[in-house]
C-alpha cells in the first residue's frame, strides 16, 4: 500500500516561518498603508527590532482582549508589514509608515511574553475563474464611490486609476470601505479574489447608494461632480 501524504491545499506555502505579531483592532490587506503611532514598551522594542534588521512584523485582528496593556487574542488569518517610513519622537514613542506585504495564517503561537511570536506560513494570492464582467462591474461602481468621496469633500473628482488586475482591486476596495471589522476580516480570509469581489460588489453598490443621498443632500445640482 502506498504511503499517504498530507498534501498543502494550492494557496499555501509549505515553509513556516517565526513572525512577530502585532495584534490590532485594523485588518491590513496586502499593498495597503497602515500608519502606527507606537509607545507601549513592548511594541517599541518589536519595532525597533524590525527596523534594526529590516524584517517585517505580523498585523492580525484582535479578536478577544485589549489593544493596550493586557494580552489580546488574535484571528489566525493575518497580513505582513514592512516599514517604510521612520519618525522617532524624543520621548522614545515612534511614528511608523508601514505597508501590507503577504498574507498568512498562524499555525502556533510560540511566543506570548513580552510580545506574541507565531508560526505562520504565508499564504499564496490566487486571483480564481476569470470573470472580466464582475472585475469590470467593480470597477465601475468604484470609480462612481471614488467620485462620489471626492464630491463630498468639495473638489472636483480626478479620474481616478483603477485597477485592473482582480486581486489588488479587491484590496483596494475592502481598504476604502468603511465596513465593519468582522466583515473586513472575512474579506481577508476568503481564498481568491473572485470570491472577495463577488462579497464586494453589493456592499459597494449600497455604499454608493449612501454616499450619492449625502452627495445630493449637500450639492444644489443633486449629483457628483464629473470631469
Amino acid at each position: 500500500m502506498a504511503e499517504q501524504q498530507n498534501i498543502p491545499p494550492d494557496n499555501v506555502h509549505d515553509d513556516l516561518v517565526e513572525l512577530p505579531l502585532f495584534p490590532l483592532n485594523v485588518v491590513l490587506y496586502p499593498g495597503m498603508v497602515l500608519p502606527l503611532h507606537i509607545f507601549e514598551e513592548r511594541y517599541k522594542a518589536l519595532m525597533g527590532d524590525c527596523i534594526e534588521r529590516e524584517k517585517p512584523f505580523g498585523v492580525v485582528l484582535i479578536k478577544e482582549g485589549p489593544e493596550v496593556g493586557g494580552p489580546a487574542e488574535p484571528f489566525a488569518i493575518g497580513t505582513s508589514a514592512r516599514i517604510t517610513t521612520v519618525d522617532r519622537l524624543d520621548d522614545g514613542r515612534m511614528n511608523l509608515l508601514t505597508i501590507g506585504g503577504e498574507k498568512f495564517e498562524t499555525m502556533e503561537i510560540t511566543q506570548q511574553v513580552p510580545h506574541l511570536v507565531g508560526r505562520v506560513r504565508y499564504l499564496k494570492e490566487i486571483p480564481g475563474e476569470d470573470q472580466p464582467v464582475l472585475v469590470a462591474e467593480v470597477g465601475e461602481q468604484y470609480t462612481i464611490f471614488l467620485r462620489n468621496l471626492s464630491s463630498l469633500s468639495g473638489g472636483w473628482a480626478a479620474n481616478a486609476q483603477i485597477p485592473q488586475e482582480p486581486i489588488t482591486l479587491a484590496y483596494g476596495v475592502a481598504s476604502n470601505l468603511d465596513l465593519p471589522r468582522p466583515i473586513q476580516q472575512e474579506l481577508l480570509e476568503l481564498t481568491t479574489a473572485m470570491e472577495r469581489l463577488e462579497r464586494l460588489l453589493p456592499l459597494l453598490k449600497r455604499g454608493n447608494g449612501i454616499l450619492l443621498k449625502q452627495v445630493e443632500q449637500r450639492n444644489p445640482f443633486k449629483g457628483p461632480r464629473l470631469n
